[in-house]
């Protein structure tokens, strides 16, 4: 009898196990989990677009930060005196076109005068011609003496002459109307120069981008700051995600949207929400690598194969400010079961 107890109890406790094995392997596929994953939210390394001493320093490491802050600023004089310099020389060619638009109206009066005078000097020298060809004639007959023949083509000879100048003139009065276009692109590339002046004045204050927390922070007012190298890093807490790695054999039911539970080790009693916003789709394999474009695959006697981790990127629905750190230890379990 004890015998049989015994095989039943045996028996019960192999079928528990095995019914428990089931529901864990069940609720794993419909709930897998992973603790390969970290909290993570995008950044910016702020470097300032110009380069300069830092003046004024109005944030510490770790200090909040609302959008439109004014975070530090860089020495003004110089940008200042470049923008100064460019207006003033803008100003300066602005001046000296318009004397010259001055000038070009009084060249292209005295051009309009020569050309009115070749107008004249043709007419004189028509009237002249017509008179001599009118005596000529006559001085055969005697009603004309030779003095006044004489008289005549010396006149003609004299307006040929001065519409001959009168036309020397005219190109020299054309020749000498001067052109402002010279001085107007000089203008414009001042007037450029002078908008460039006044944007690099304005970034002399370097504002917060967006709502965040300051960290990296290691310098103090009197630092050279250089154009595109970062002061520091700012957090943008708007929104934080949960980074987690997921075999390969786990991602192909992942998809934008899947419900996911986040736990923080330091606080794993407080679960938070989020959903998958996106898998990754690539990694770089250790023993593969890349020489001249053919891949060099090393020797292995490796007989198990252990399968790929992947990225899922979740983000969350809540963010405790008190709990958000970038690269705090989570774990994450998906809910198939609970689809948004």
């Amino acid at each position: 009898m004890k015998k049989i107890i015994g095989r039943l109890f045996a028996l019960s406790v192999g079928l528990l196990l095995i019914i428990s094995a089931s529901l864990v392997i069940v609720r794993l596929d419909a709930r897998p989990r992973t603790d390969d994953a970290f909290l993570d939210a995008d950044i910016v390394h702020l470097a300032p677009d110009i380069s300069g001493r830092i003046v004024s320093l109005n944030v510490r490491n770790n200090q909040s930060v609302h959008a439109g802050d004014v975070l530090f600023v860089i020495d003004p004089e110089p940008y200042e005196l470049r923008r100064n310099a460019a207006k003033a020389q803008s100003r300066a060619l602005e001046a000296k076109i318009d004397d010259t638009l001055n000038e070009v109206a009084s060249q292209i009066s005295k051009a309009d005068a020569a050309h009115t005078g070749i107008g004249n000097a043709q007419a004189q020298l028509t009237l002249a011609s017509s008179t001599l060809a009118r005596l000529e004639p006559l001085l055969g007959k005697g009603f004309v003496t030779a003095q006044q023949v004489d008289q005549a083509r010396t006149a003609r000879d004299s307006a040929r002459i001065a519409l001959d100048q009168a036309i020397q003139q005219a190109q020299a009065a054309r020749l000498a109307v001067s052109s402002v276009r010279p001085l107007q692109e000089q203008l414009a590339a001042s007037q450029a120069s002078e908008a460039l002046a006044e944007r690099d004045l304005g970034k002399t204050v370097v504002k917060a981008p967006f709502d965040g927390k300051i960290i990296g922070l290691n310098v103090a007012v009197g630092e050279y700051a250089s154009a595109g190298h970062p002061i520091f890093t700012v957090i943008d807490t708007s929104k934080w995600y949960a980074v987690a790695n997921f075999r390969e054999t786990e991602i192909a039911r992942m998809s934008p949207g899947t419900a996911a539970t986040v736990y923080l080790m330091g606080q794993p009693e407080r679960a938070l929400r989020g959903h998958v916003e996106s898998v990754g789709w690539g990694v770089l394999p250790e023993e593969v690598t890349i020489v001249n474009g053919v891949p060099r695959v090393m020797k292995t006697l490796d007989w198990v194969r252990l399968a790929q981790r992947f990225p899922v990127r979740i983000l969350l629905d809540q963010t405790p400010d008190d709990m958000m750190r970038i690269g705090a230890s989570v774990v994450v379990v998906l809910r198939y079961d609970d689809q948004r």
